[in-house]
């Protein structure tokens, strides 16, 4: 039990941010998935066999636990739309700037294998090639070349779908 409040106090503060930029910078929803986290890493504490770091395996739970609530909230999202009241629209700029994180969270969440992954840990967990190799048992150089090339899609993508640049 110690163990793990230790893992928690050190860790928590990465799985919040990585998160955090996961669910479009909400933080409440970030706090809940984070706590999910962690309550789904102390179920499955016993079973962690030290192939990766602790901070790639607790990524991964996070990862999952973030698709697990995507794929939960879509299948709530019409029943809550009908229910919401009409509110003031935010200026013009910032539902832009949502619009276009909306779509390019969705561009991202389309990709295939390993590309989405390697992209998910560069952007929102800020991690590195090595650790991203550890986790997807690939070289580190293969994870920076997948990495560039992805990026480089969607920058072009983005720019001739929606007419947005981005820089990633």
């Amino acid at each position: 039990m110690e163990d793990f409040e230790e893992i928690y106090r050190n860790y928590q503060p990465e799985v919040f941010r990585f998160i955090l930029r996961m669910t479009g910078f909400e933080p409440q929803t970030a706090e809940e998935l984070t706590q999910e986290t962690f309550y789904q890493a102390f179920l499955s504490f016993g079973r962690f066999r030290g192939e990766c770091s602790m901070r790639t395996w607790l990524f991964q739970i996070a990862k999952n636990v973030y698709a697990k609530f995507v794929r939960k909230e879509s299948r709530q999202r019409a029943a809550v739309r009908s229910e919401e009241p009409m509110t003031a629209p935010p200026p013009a700029a910032e539902l832009e700037q949502q619009e276009m994180l909306t779509i390019l969270r969705k561009e991202i969440a389309a990709l295939a294998e390993p590309a989405k992954s390697i992209v998910e840990y560069r952007l929102y967990a800020e991690a590195g090639y090595s650790e991203i190799a550890e986790l997807l048992h690939i070289k580190p150089n293969t994870a920076a070349v997948i990495y560039r090339r992805t990026v480089a899609a969607l920058r072009k993508r983005m720019k001739e779908r929606y007419g947005y640049e981005i820089s990633a």
